[in-house]
């Protein structure tokens, strides 16, 4: 229980509020439905559908304005029109002839002996094994029949439903009327009875994908697919017009084994046209395309089903806590493309079950829970950074502070330091002048040992403050031409007493060179470190080996001695700060372990490079390369 009570402290429910505060925003979320936002990718669906294909079964004849010219007669036609239209037609072989408009009794002799005709050629038709279908009108007074002498032919409810009271509402046809009140439709009709003379099995409402029954219109619905776009001039239905075929003006065949629809399509009457998926701010797909488009789909079995919402909830939530953890954990550069990659790949997954399997995911919500993850994480994730900047911000100050007091400190007891080291090796060179040759044995070693020690603390004190202006940034180059043979002569001079002491030979073999810019003083730092370092760490009755050559664009210097050489594994340390090479010389010589960091630095101020070679047990080169200019 103690234990459970320290994890329940320690456990910091700060880093969770973005994910509580997501999954409160996604569940308000799923109260609404989107509706509009949801008929935009619901129609692109449709509009770029690969899944319905094309099939060359319905043919439509059109009663319009060029017709009406043509025949000298405005719509409902006479039935002597009708007449010669059907007998043509039916004399091609169609299998399913569909007739749409007002129909009325003839008032006059000649036009009940062309009803009389049409409907025998019709029977007729009918026995041989077609069928034949009047389309009415459902409005408020009711179902618009036929004339009662032409009702045993058969008729059928040919609803064009459009979304004005539920969806979108924005008056798009996207679903039929497969039956009401338990009468089917014409487009229902129409594809069974083509199913059945194509000795095929007529289909049930169960059948259907995604068939629904509204009980406050006792009928049954279903989404259908477009598989053609229903535009005159865009799509691949067939058409022609009235008088055309009232004349024989059409190809041979033209209605044979074919679903034939015949009806008014005037392109000054808004009534004969829909707002479709393809077209949804202007009335340019006429109802009769649209009728055999849904005959189509039928007959193709392209329906659509609505995955249940609550499919989407699930998928929702799932996508906002998986987001979640994935933003929350990696760079925001990667989030985005994550983010991104999830929309996309919702997109697509959407797309693909829609054109295989007819499945109409609704998107809306999952796209609206990846923003709003992506939007409430993004700015948490950016004021967790502003805080740690802040942090190493003010971190960095804070050891920039210690740092200049560091640097300060060091600076001013170095100087301070300088002074009674100077005046402890004034006191010992004068006491061995004064006294040197009176004193009892063994003083005047002593004191020299005294010199030399304060030499090392000289020496000591001095990388001390080159490596605090190093650090500081405070070093600049006081450039001089100088001759750089003239300073390693120089240099072996002042060495000279101490090479003589380890009976030590300093060989130079010097090449012609010209002056070259440099600090002098930063040159001769370096150059005595690696001479003094080649005597310090060669053994008695050695040879000390100085070289230097130029060319068009370096100067080389080269300083080989025949001490102990280096490990490889040290070699690549060398030039580090406060790092000695771990044998048993480098216990026995004193260093601070800056000399060589100091020379490489200095080198590499003046825009050259310095490496080292080694063999152990031969010993060590430096090779030095200064710009020659």
């Amino acid at each position: 229980m103690v234990e459970l009570l320290k994890k329940i402290k320690k456990f910091d429910l700060v880093n969770y509020y973005p994910l509580l505060f997501t999954i409160i925003f996604v569940f308000v979320l799923l109260q609404y439905k989107f509706h509009s936002i949801e008929a935009i990718f619901y129609d692109f669906r449709i509009k770029y559908d690969v899944g319905a294909r094309f099939s060359d079964e319905i043919v439509i004849v059109t009663i319009d304005e060029e017709s009406d010219e043509f025949l000298g007669e405005t719509f409902p036609y006479t039935y002597t029109n009708y007449q010669k239209l059907i007998k043509r037609i039916i004399d091609d072989e169609p299998r399913v002839i569909n007739l749409f408009g007002e129909f009325v009794e003839p008032t006059r002799e000649i036009e009940s002996n062309a009803l009389y005709e049409m409907k025998s050629d019709i029977l007729k038709f009918k026995r041989s094994g077609g069928a034949f279908r009047f389309a009415t009108d459902i409005d408020h007074f009711g179902e618009r029949l036929p004339p009662d002498s032409l009702r045993d032919l058969g008729y059928s409810p040919a609803i064009i439903n459009v979304d004005n009271v539920k969806f979108a509402k924005d008056d798009v046809a996207r679903r039929t009327v497969l039956n009401i009140s338990g009468e089917e439709s014409l487009h229902f009709w129409t594809a069974n009875e083509y199913r059945i003379i194509e000795n095929k099995k007529p289909l049930l409402l169960s059948d259907i994908n995604g068939a629904y029954y509204v009980p406050e219109a006792d009928a049954s619905f279903a989404l259908f697919r477009y598989y053609s776009n229903p535009e005159y001039d865009r799509g691949h239905l067939k058409n022609v017009p009235f008088h055309r075929v009232v004349v024989g003006n059409y190809p041979r065949d033209f209605f044979k084994d074919k679903i034939v629809l015949i009806g008014p399509s005037y392109i000054s009457n808004v009534n004969d046209y829909v707002l479709t998926p393809f077209n949804k701010e202007q009335l340019v797909s006429s109802k009769l395309s649209l009728h055999a488009i849904i005959i189509q789909a039928l007959l193709q079995e392209k329906s659509v089903f609505q995955v249940p919402f609550y499919i989407s909830g699930i998928i929702c939530f799932v996508i906002a806590i998986f987001l979640s953890l994935v933003i929350s954990k990696i760079q925001p550069a990667k989030g985005l493309f994550i983010t991104i990659m999830t929309i996309f790949g919702v997109m697509f997954f959407s797309y693909l079950i829609f054109v295989i399997f007819g499945y109409w995911l609704y998107v809306t919500h999952i796209l609206l829970t990846i923003f709003i993850v992506y939007y409430i994480w993004v700015p948490f994730r950016a004021i967790g950074e502003y805080q740690r900047r802040y942090a190493i911000q003010e971190e960095t100050k804070l050891l920039k502070r210690v740092e200049d007091l560091k640097q300060n400190f060091i600076s001013l007891m170095s100087h301070d330091l300088k002074t009674p080291v100077a005046k402890v090796a004034g006191v010992a060179d004068n006491l061995i002048m004064r006294y040197g040759r009176s004193s009892e044995p063994g003083v005047v070693e002593g004191l020299r040992t005294i010199i030399d020690s304060t030499k090392e603390l000289n020496n000591f004190i001095t990388s001390i403050l080159d490596l605090t202006k190093v650090e500081s940034r405070k070093l600049t180059l006081n450039r001089v031409s100088k001759d750089v043979n003239k300073l390693i002569e120089d240099i072996v001079g002042e060495l000279d007493y101490e090479a003589k002491q380890k009976t030590i030979t300093i060989e130079t073999e010097l090449g012609p060179l010209y002056p070259i810019e440099m600090d002098v003083t930063l040159i001769k730092r370096v150059l005595s470190n690696l001479i003094e370092n080649a005597i310090k760490y060669s053994g008695e009755n050695t040879t000390v080996e100085i070289k230097s050559s130029d060319d068009e664009q370096w100067v080389y210097i080269d300083i080989s001695d025949n001490g102990v050489g280096i490990p490889p594994d040290d070699l690549e340390n060398i030039f580090e700060k406060f790092y000695r090479v771990k044998n048993d010389a480098s216990h026995k010589i004193k260093g601070s372990g800056l000399g060589l960091y100091l020379v490489k630095y200095f080198v590499e101020l003046h825009g050259g490079s310095i490496e080292a070679s080694s063999v152990v047990g031969e010993g060590t080169t430096f090779h030095i390369k200064l710009k020659n200019e």
